[in-house]
């Protein structure tokens, strides 16, 4: 595993493209990383097929050797001009029909020859394919795939076995790494899934549970462990499906390491990982979201999210930006600072898509690629946006890392609910987060099991609704409050232990019962207690799609009342300015350079035209505190769109600066240069 490798400059192409001259992009843009093709089932089932919209197979050419000759030919191409090349491979997902012989069960004896993959790992694709109850093959017809969708079992040793001949060839072709995707099947009915989570189950539950359950006690004459008997009492049924929940996701993440750490890593020490995963609408749940944080994305070396349905859009009318804030913050929390990339499948505001990332510390994904064979996708309307943008940060590279957040507020994340499974528990965060946001006040995420660390880094804490506390972190809170730091925290914060086990008194008890119904001079001095609010947001139809939306400020009693707390704890926000809420901002100080540099970033656009047009905004006026122990030597504006920076002329005054942004077109970072007092 390489540890020290970091990215914010990439291409993602489900298939090699056609169209595009990759290499040239990798050199022009200076990119960093280019994930491309498919190198596993999903390609050799369909590779041979004519019939098969090449998107499926993942690579370009009819024929197994064809595309592997052709990705042999770009990969060292990719590498001298500067990218370390990943390729993607499904887990578990196949297409085909085992009756007609199509997809992988009518490749199969082609596949496993001494050219290509080797021995077969069994006698036939139907040995390792997920099964049924009454011991099919489990098979279900998506609309607009080819043939049947099939599944294999992640559980099947015959399955695993055939996934590492596929790892080697890519290898040996010369690949740096894999993003596996497809890694969100459940178990199946075959008796390796049967073995697995019955040994799970009895480590959970004692024998007088498993009867009431499943209504006898030896699982071995239980004929479906996957579902509860009808009479199982229902908080015992919700334990079960957390139980078999958790037990899935650890599966995922064992077979992964099998394949990957255990099998690639042998193969080359420097092979780089990450997983395709889903987070829609900043869910609580995820595919492995239940994992404790100790395996959370433990040996990857990036983080990948998709983001699903309408993330392309902006309805500025509904303040719908379908902006990644939130998403990244808590990436970057969890991850440590791993890069990460949150992919929304916007093909058309692509240098939003770059700067949203760049301004977050992800990686500038542009365009997910996937539809090579489109002739209305003109080439030009990709490569210039992209391409400038990703330039401008190659040349800014010290300005965007290595860096630490800027922040003066810390929103804590339950993230012990999540692991849980609990379906509401991010409902509070998201809508103060959305606050925060518009306010552009300067917070990062961090979560509760980091509370005890990372607590003092801030000068306000917002725990919205962070139910698990131990009596330590309790305490701890007290001394920041005591020190002099600002406290807001909602409903049933702090009233129960980590395992969820309740205190004897709620940690916050002596703060709870003073709400700010109180009377004027009787609230704690440093701390804001909300008991309760509507927290979810609300459902907007446009262009057919159902939107969740918040409302605007000037009709949010809620949160009119609650910046108006937040304003007067803060005393002085770190960030003052006059920016409209559809302009975010976040603030960085890169360790190269002697530096605060805010990262602007506008989603207002045409919203009606086919391809990118932004709307500038500005003049944009900024009042800054300075960081502790710095003057400011100079100001500097910089963005895509211009080669040299703008020297903004500014003013300073008690460890404050004030200064003018002219225009935010799409992206700009207003570079704040220190030297010490």
């Amino acid at each position: 595993m390489s540890e020290q490798f970091w990215f914010n400059r990439m291409a993602e192409h489900w298939s090699i493209p056609e169209r595009l001259d990759l290499v040239e992009h990798v050199r022009r843009a200076q990119l960093q990383l280019v994930q491309v093709g498919t190198f596993g089932p999903m390609f050799y089932s369909l590779a041979d097929d004519p019939e098969v919209n090449r998107h499926w197979v993942g690579m370009p050419l009819v024929g197994v050797r064809e595309n592997l000759a052709r990705a042999a030919e770009l990969i060292p191409q990719l590498q001298a001009a500067g990218a370390r090349v990943v390729g993607q491979m499904s887990m578990a997902w196949n297409y085909g029909n085992h009756e007609s012989g199509h997809g992988i069960f009518g490749a199969w004896e082609r596949i496993w020859t001494p050219d290509l993959l080797g021995e077969a790992p069994c006698s036939s694709a139907e040995d390792t394919q997920q099964r049924l109850p009454d011991g099919s093959l489990r098979r279900w017809d998506i609309e607009g795939r080819p043939y049947l969708t099939y599944s294999g079992c992640m559980c099947n040793p015959h399955w695993l076995a055939t996934l590492k001949p596929m790892v080697k060839k890519a290898i040996e072709l010369g690949i740096d790494g894999f993003n596996v995707h497809h890694n969100f099947e459940n178990f199946c009915q075959c008796d390796y899934c049967r073995d697995y989570v019955r040994d799970k189950l009895e480590e959970a539950f004692d024998s007088g549970d498993l009867r009431r359950i499943f209504g006898r006690r030896d699982l071995a004459e239980v004929s479906d462990l996957l579902a509860p008997h009808q009479e199982c009492p229902e908080d015992l049924q919700q334990r079960f499906r957390l139980i078999v929940n958790r037990a899935t996701h650890l599966r995922r993440k064992e077979a992964l390491d099998e394949i990957y750490i255990g099998y690639g890593r042998s193969l080359n020490p420097d092979l780089l990982l990450a997983q395709w995963y889903h987070k829609y609408d900043f869910h609580p749940h995820d595919e492995r979201s239940l994992l404790p944080s100790q395996l959370w994305a433990k040996d990857e070396d990036y983080i990948w999210y998709s983001q699903g349905g309408y993330k392309g859009l902006s309805v500025i009318e509904h303040r719908y930006l379908a902006d990644m804030g939130l998403p990244a913050r808590f990436i970057y929390a969890a991850g440590g600072g791993k890069p990460f990339v949150i992919n929304k499948y916007d093909s058309r505001r692509l240098r939003l898509s770059i700067a949203e990332a760049a301004a977050n510390h992800g990686a500038a994904l542009a365009f997910h690629w996937g539809h090579d064979e489109n002739p209305d996708f003109a080439v030009e309307d990709y490569y210039a946006p992209v391409i400038r943008y990703q330039r401008f940060l190659a040349a800014h590279e010290t300005l965007l890392h290595p860096a630490q957040p800027w922040a003066q507020i810390g929103l804590v994340y339950p993230r012990r609910a999540e692991l849980e499974d609990e379906a509401g528990s991010l409902e509070p965060l998201k809508r103060i987060g959305r606050l925060l946001e518009d306010r552009h006040l300067l917070f990062d995420i961090i979560l509760d099991e980091q509370l005890l660390d990372c607590a003092d880094n801030y000068h306000t804490l917002i725990l919205p609704d962070v139910k698990r506390l131990s009596p330590e972190e309790g305490a701890h809170l007290k001394q920041f409050v005591a020190k002099g730091g600002k406290l807001i925290f909602t409903g049933d914060t702090g009233k129960t232990q980590p395992d969820g086990e309740p205190h004897p008194e709620s940690l916050l008890a002596a703060w709870t019962s003073q709400t700010s119904e109180n009377q004027e001079g009787t609230e704690p001095k440093g701390v804001y207690y909300i008991p309760t609010a509507d927290w979810k947001p609300e459902t907007a139809e446009v262009r057919g799609a159902h939107l969740l939306v918040y409302p605007p400020i000037e009709n949010d009693a809620f949160g009119q009342d609650f910046v108006g707390h937040l304003d007067q704890l803060l005393g002085a926000a770190y960030l003052e300015t006059d920016a409209p809420w559809f302009v975010r901002v976040r603030a960085w100080k890169p360790e190269r350079d002697t530096a605060l540099v805010l990262h602007w970033v506008n989603y207002r656009q045409d919203e009606e035209t086919d391809i990118e047009t932004p709307q500038p905004t500005g003049p944009v006026q900024v009042d800054c505190k300075v960081p502790e122990g710095y003057v400011v030597q100079k100001v500097e504006w910089v963005y895509p769109e211009k080669k040299e920076p703008a020297i903004l002329p500014h003013e300073t005054f008690e460890g404050r600066i004030r200064f003018t942004i002219p225009s935010v077109i799409v992206y700009g970072l207003s570079v704040l240069y220190l030297r010490k007092d």
